[in-house]
Formats: C-alpha cells, structure tokens, sequence
C-alpha cells in the first residue's frame, strides 16, 4: 500500500474514533422531555408461507392433522404509540362508547380499581391508570379490499396419508379501525 493511502486511510480511521468519542449515551429521564414524536407507523406487504401446521395427539390411539402450505399474504398500516395515562383512559373510552353508547361510558369505568369486597367486589375496569401504555392500531387508511390480508391453506391431510381431504381460505382480513394497548401491571 502507497504511502499517500495509508495516509488517508489513517485519517479515515482517526476521524471516526473522535466522532465515536463525541458520542454519549442518552438516559431514559432526558428522553422524557423530548417532544414531537408521536409514534411510529408501520406498512407491510405480507408474503408468509408455512410448510405445514401440524397437530399431534399425544393418546396412544390419536392421530394428527396437517394443515399444508399456509399462505398468509396482503397489506396492512399499524402506528406505534406511547399513551399516558389521560390518553389512554380516553382511547378506551372511545372504544367502549362505539359498543355501549356515550351516556352509557363514563370515564371512571375504564379504570381498573382493586378488588374490595364492599365497594368493588367485581374489581371492574381495564386500566390501573399508573403506567404508560404502548398503543398498537390499524387506522382507517382507505385500503381497496383487495389489498387486505387473507390466509390461504392448500391442503388438509390426516394421519400418515397424503390424500388432502379439503382446503380453505380466510379473505378480506379487514383490521382497520382496531386498537391493541399493552402495558405493564
């Protein structure tokens, strides 16, 4: 190697090291205070194929079933959110006004409240209200129906045999409009 590339190259390679020395960890408290960042949105367009599902009954006698070349295939739109307490407790709300009716949701019912034999027997609610919740939801992005997942299986086969006695298909898996939270408890 010339003397001028080993050069360059030492250059190269010491300027990299000072970028990476300038560089420090960030800590969960400053992250906090960062905002403008909603969440993350995700789109894929799904192309799965599994071999076989196979279901085995573990009884001397029992046999098995195969599901064969299972296809799982269309597009879909999912954001990614972090909810704080009020933001979640009004997203349930929502949620639970479009089955029950507005009147019928109060704010206080979304919350999960401990169990106490003479004010809360049922425990009732779903939020305990004291941690953030990740938000997983598949907007109304207008999708042709044609685009939507379907699940496809080739062939249904029993035992040791190879003769399929039937196939099925899953189509026009519509998810939008549905809402997924998860949180710590």
């Amino acid at each position: 190697m010339s003397t001028f590339k080993r050069s360059a190259l030492a250059i190269v390679l010491s300027g990299l090291g000072m970028a990476a020395s300038a560089m420090s960890p960030v800590q969960d408290q400053d992250l906090r205070q960062i905002s403008g960042q909603d969440g993350v949105s995700i789109a894929g367009d799904l192309n799965i194929n599994i071999g076989s599902f196979k279901y085995t009954d573990t009884d001397p006698t029992g046999g098995s079933v195969s599901f064969n070349n299972i296809g799982i295939k269309g597009m879909f739109v999912m954001t990614i959110d972090i909810l704080d307490s009020g933001e979640i407790t009004t997203s349930i709300l929502q949620s639970m006004a479009k089955y029950i009716g507005y009147r019928n949701a109060l704010h206080e019912s979304v919350k999960l409240l401990p169990y106490d034999a003479t004010d809360n027997p049922a425990g009732a609610g779903i939020y305990d209200g004291a941690s953030d919740v990740v938000q997983f939801a598949f907007p109304n992005a207008h999708l042709d129906s044609r685009l939507t997942p379907s699940i496809t299986v080739a062939s249904i086969t029993m035992g040791n045999s190879s003769k399929s006695f039937g196939s099925f298909a899953i189509n026009n898996i519509d998810m939008q409009g549905t809402k997924i939270w998860m949180w710590a408890h």
